[in-house]
């Protein structure tokens, strides 16, 4: 379970460095990586209740 957490915090930062960059006019449609990178975070915070669950 902790290599699922680690590896979804991972995904998440990246996710966040990536939407903080500078890189021109982005679209907005659709879901944006700052939202996304807080899903992935989300989840990871949330894995040892789910975890639980099961």
């Amino acid at each position: 379970m902790a290599a699922f957490q680690a590896l979804f915090y991972l995904i998440a930062i990246v996710l966040l460095v990536i939407a903080a960059l500078p890189l021109g006019p982005r679209r907005t449609r659709g879901i944006g990586l700052g939202l996304l990178a807080a899903a992935f975070a989300l989840t990871a915070f949330a894995a040892p209740t789910i975890d639980a669950a099961f």
